[in-house]
């Protein structure tokens, strides 16, 4: 008897805790990807700091729609394969306790200890980066040890 497997909150948030870049794939003109350190949330979003006026940065701008994989990258073709990708949508996060909370939830997740990454510096300009804050349409995890099954069966999060 084939059980179906099911992907839960609890299993993206554990191995999201376990990793601390993600990729990001934007479309413009072009397909562009780039690397970010992220945090989380109970929720499943992720937040991360970029400047708006780099490719990703201006591409987001014109198209909310996203893809994120994250992957440890020392992994060898002969391990276990783990990894998760993500599909959703990105926005910059604006409001004085958003901003805040979420630089905050990305500072402690990465234990960043970066007076000048403020919400205050971000405001005066003297800090160009922007927190953005992606929300997850769905996700897949690769993880071969918790769920045995073919490539291209992994269990999906819909959301």
């Amino acid at each position: 008897m084939n059980k179906r497997l099911v992907l839960t909150k609890k299993n993206v948030l554990d191995f999201l805790g376990t990793k601390k870049l993600m990729i990001i794939a934007t479309y413009g003109d072009h397909p562009w990807i780039a690397s970010v350190y992220y945090s989380f949330d109970k929720d499943l979003n992720l937040y991360f700091i970029s400047v708006p006026s780099t490719i990703h940065g201006r591409q987001m701008e014109k198209n909310k729609k996203v893809a994120v994989a994250i992957v440890d990258s020392n992994q060898k073709p002969s391990d276990v394969k783990r990894g998760l990708q993500i599909y959703g949508t990105v926005e910059k996060v604006s409001g004085i306790n958003k901003v805040r909370h979420a630089l905050r939830l990305w500072k402690d997740f990465l234990n960043i200890q970066r007076p000048d990454i403020s919400f205050e510096n971000m405001q005066k300009g003297f800090y160009k980066g922007k927190v953005y804050k992606l929300t997850p349409k769905k996700i897949k995890l690769f993880d071969q040890e918790k769920f045995k099954v073919p490539d291209g069966e992994e269990p999906i999060l819909e959301l």
